[in-house]
């Protein structure tokens, strides 16, 4: 645990400030993402975060849990880049800047490929990879991908369980469930103590935030910027710390339809009070320029104190 941190892991300190990176909204290249996090770390950009989907259908099918008609916010027909594949350039890339997963679907990937690359992960980015998982809400594309959507929280908890235990000790020894991991599994690399990611639950459900308790180093939250699910959501962190003596991050995405820094301003001044370690932005369309805008206007916002630690509790 980062001393002197106050009791239930609330922050001193401001928020980081990140943007979720266009994986699921442009064609992009090495070059231009290059040129984009070179003006993005000029306008004070801290943290960089990635989604992740491994199909997208035409038709639809599925209820997205966060829109209000069902329907998802993007084209499908857009490029989806894999998520750890994006991480893994990132880090390279991004300078001093944290990198994310926001979330990764773990029910629909093994937990030992998925041990072994975050381990690769947390090594090649000298301890600034974090992993955000979620259990996910297409059932369409986990059971296109071989696994039962009936049983992701289950297999979640498994994952995640399965997952610290090869980075902390190298085997799985004992191992139950789900997955069948032969006692005899050597698992290297383990990531440094220091530099092992730390593990956020993201979901707005009771049910993710359950599993934040039980297995999180901290909390994903996604809202829009609107007032009342900024406060709902700050609320909920400091439910969650409270039932905790440990630690417990808070990092929240805020989701607009364009990158407009006057809202994006306004929310981060909404939630200024809401003690979150991160704050990033998630644009519906997106424009490079005005998503820096974003981050110079919320950065002037927040002022030069220090950016407060997402710690490792677990």
């Amino acid at each position: 645990m980062t001393s002197g941190r106050p009791r239930h892991g609330r922050p001193n300190g401001r928020p980081r400030l990140g943007i979720a990176m266009p994986t699921n909204r442009i064609r992009l290249s090495g070059r231009a993402v290059r040129s984009l996090l070179t003006e993005l770390g000029r306008a004070g950009c801290e943290s960089l975060w990635v989604n992740d989907h491994l199909g997208a259908f035409a038709s639809g099918g599925d209820a997205y849990p966060y829109s209000s008609s069902g329907d998802v916010t993007w084209d499908v027909r857009r490029p989806q880049y894999e998520a750890l594949t994006s991480c893994a350039f990132l880090t390279a890339a991004a300078g001093t800047m944290r990198i994310g997963t926001s979330v990764l679907v773990l029910p629909q990937r093994h937990p030992v490929e998925v041990a072994k690359a975050t381990a690769t992960l947390a090594d090649l980015s000298e301890g600034r990879f974090v992993l955000g998982v979620g259990a996910g809400w297409s059932r369409r594309e986990m059971a296109m991908l071989g696994w039962d959507p009936a049983t992701r929280g289950r297999r979640l908890d498994e994952q995640l369980a399965l997952i610290r235990s090869l980075w902390r000790d190298g085997t799985a020894v004992g191992a139950s469930g789900s997955y069948a991991v032969p006692d005899d599994l050597v698992h290297e690399p383990r990531p440094h103590p220091e530099q092992r990611p730390p593990v956020l639950i993201g979901g707005m459900s009771r049910a993710a935030q359950d599993r934040v308790i039980r297995h999180g180093d901290g909390w994903l939250a996604v809202t829009p910027g609107a007032a009342d699910p900024l406060n709902r959501a700050g609320e909920e962190l400091a439910g969650l710390r409270a039932r905790t003596p440990r630690p417990l991050a808070g990092v929240l995405k805020i989701a607009l339809p364009e990158p407009d820094p006057a809202a994006a301003v306004r929310a981060v001044e909404q939630v200024r009070s809401h003690q979150w370690n991160d704050v990033s932005f998630e644009f519906d369309h997106w424009d490079p320029d005005a998503a820096c805008a974003v981050v110079a206007a919320c950065r002037t916002t927040l002022g030069e104190e220090s950016p407060c630690p997402i710690d490792r509790s677990l």
